[in-house]
């Protein structure tokens, strides 16, 4: 949880200075993120609003949850626009295909900083090292299994940061031959409730599941 509100304030932090404009701290702050309902992004949207109002304890900030819909995230940018924000703070839901919202921002005079998910056009990108994170994780169910079992892995929507956690951890599996991997490609949609759904159609399809 640190670890995330650090990356949030060091995004907060790179999109002021990349903007050149912010030296008082933004006044009006939109924050999107892929979705509210999952707790990672609690520690992430809370160091993003600890570092704001740092820098101007006055600023109004706002802060939605996309549900990892394009449609839904280009939107709240065109709302970020109009209500006259100086800062966009994104988590992008598909890192290409928003780059126009991001270019409607950026004509507009706003800086816009991407944490955790890169973001076509943004001023600046903040990630940790998602690749690592994916093999440390892995490595620890094979270190449980002792080397041995039955595994899935439940994949997430087409962004960076789950593309390359999940690249971490293949990289983990391709070195334990003991490992067998049932199914790593069922979107869970980076929820509970989109996990729990697609656990309960492979404990279906797989009688036997070991992590």
């Amino acid at each position: 949880m640190h670890k995330l509100k650090l990356l949030a304030a060091a995004a907060l932090a790179a999109a002021s200075f990349s903007s050149g404009a912010l030296a008082d701290g933004p006044d009006r702050v939109g924050i999107t993120v892929g979705t509210l309902g999952n707790p990672f992004f609690v520690p992430l949207v809370q160091g993003m609003k600890d570092a704001i109002l740092k820098a101007n304890p006055s600023a109004e900030i706002t802060v939605v949850g996309a549900d990892y819909e394009l449609a839904k995230q280009s939107s709240q940018i065109d709302n970020f626009i109009a209500a006259g924000a100086k800062m966009i703070m994104l988590n992008a839901v598909d890192q290409v295909a928003i780059a126009p919202a991001v270019q409607r921002a950026k004509a507009a005079g706003i800086a816009v900083g991407a944490a955790d998910v890169s973001a076509a056009g943004a001023d600046v990108t903040v990630m940790t090292n998602n690749v690592q994170a994916g093999q440390i994780a892995c490595q620890y169910l094979i270190d449980q299994l002792k080397g041995k079992g039955d595994v899935v892995i439940i994949n997430g929507p087409p962004i960076s940061s789950i593309q390359d956690r999940v690249t971490g951890c293949k990289k983990a599996f391709a070195d334990a031959p003991g490992i067998n991997v049932l199914s790593d490609n069922q979107d869970g949609k980076a929820s509970r409730e989109g996990g729990f759904a697609v656990m309960q159609g492979l404990l279906t399809r797989f009688p036997k599941i070991d992590g």
